[in-house]
This record gives structure tokens, C-alpha cells and sequence, in this order.
């Protein structure tokens, strides 16, 4: 299988970089659609996929479970595992939390009223 990066992701690491790589997602022959990834640990390479409906499903399940894998070592629970100097690596599932995705209140004097 010819498989092409799709995107990376470079964290740190030990003042070193770790690689994340996310394959084009693919149609696989009982339909589903599958996206490898790749985590350039220093010790080993650990290259897996997940499926889903569509592509984008299947890649954002492979970074949901890539992000479980990263926060699960023992470097992240060291605090030697970041991305941009952050513990917050900004893959999901912490997408979806916090003010980017909460409605704003409304604008002063369009607030709604008791029907």
C-alpha cells in the first residue's frame, strides 16, 4: 500500500522532537474507510490505524486515539511531553471545550424576555 502523509505534528519531547504523522484516510475493502497514523516514539515507531464511515471520521478518531495515546505515556505524566510549550497537545477530544466553542452571550438589549 502506497500511503502519502496527510498531516504532522511535531511536540516535544526531552528538548527533541516526536513526529505524528496521519496517513490520507483510505476505503477499505469492507467499506469503512481507515486512517494510519504513526507516533515516532525514540525507543520504536508504533503505526496503527482507526476506522470510520467516512474519512473524516476515520481521522478524527485516529487523533482522538492518538491524543489518549500521547496523555496515557509516562513522558506526558512527566511533564516532558508538550507542543508549543503547553500540556495541552490540541488534538481531540480537547477540541470542543472551552470559549472558541461557547455561545456568546447576546448583544445588551436583545435579551430575551419571559414568552
Amino acid at each position: 500500500m502506497d500511503e502519502a502523509v496527510f498531516l504532522e505534528r511535531e511536540f516535544e519531547l526531552d528538548g527533541s522532537g516526536l513526529a505524528v504523522r496521519f496517513y490520507t484516510p483510505v476505503k477499505a475493502p469492507g467499506g469503512e474507510f481507515q486512517c494510519r497514523y504513526a507516533i515516532g516514539w525514540p525507543e520504536r515507531e508504533v503505526r496503527r490505524y482507526a476506522c470510520g464511515l467516512d474519512g473524516v471520521q476515520a481521522l478524527l478518531l485516529a487523533m482522538r486515539t492518538v491524543h489518549t495515546d500521547l496523555v496515557e505515556s509516562d513522558a506526558y505524566k512527566a511533564g516532558r511531553l508538550t507542543w508549543c510549550d503547553q500540556a495541552d497537545l490540541d488534538l481531540p477530544p480537547t477540541w470542543g471545550s472551552g470559549s472558541l466553542f461557547d455561545v456568546p452571550p447576546p448583544p445588551e438589549g436583545n435579551v430575551p424576555g419571559p414568552a
